[in-house]
């Protein structure tokens, strides 16, 4: 799995998010970040959808996360916009994999499959942010 690059947008918006904790205007929170507005934007639009910031129009507005930084984790922002993290196809939740009972590697998938859902979720994104 390579993190797209909305997916590498989205944790900057958040680490940023998390380091201004009050309303942060869009446009500077984009130039900080150095992401091109078009994607800011969807960006932002797939983190709202999923509960993780919140927006406000007008000239107070701007966007600022919608729960507490240590209530999220890179598993929730990287989900939000790549939808479920899987290294195989076969691994994705909801799905069969035709060769699981004769595939050697299956398992070995399975294990890296954990490991790296475990990595995403160990640290909040307050914890990331505070060092």
């Amino acid at each position: 799995m390579q993190l797209t690059r909305q997916g590498d947008y989205a944790v900057r918006i958040v680490l940023d998010l998390a380091v201004h904790d009050e309303w942060q205007a869009a446009r500077e929170v984009a130039e900080r970040q150095g992401i091109p507005e078009a994607f800011f934007h969807k960006t932002v639009g797939c983190l709202s959808r999923a509960g993780l910031v919140e927006t406000a129009r007008g000239a107070r507005g701007g966007l600022r996360l919608a729960r507490p930084a240590f209530a999220i984790t890179l598993r929730d922002v990287i989900e939000a916009v790549e939808g479920p993290v899987a290294l195989n196809r076969c691994l994705l939740e909801g799905t069969t994999c035709e060769r699981v009972g004769f595939c050697p590697a299956h398992p070995v998938w399975v294990r890296a499959q954990m490991a790296f859902l475990e990595e995403l979720q160990k640290l909040s994104i307050q914890e990331i942010v505070a060092g």
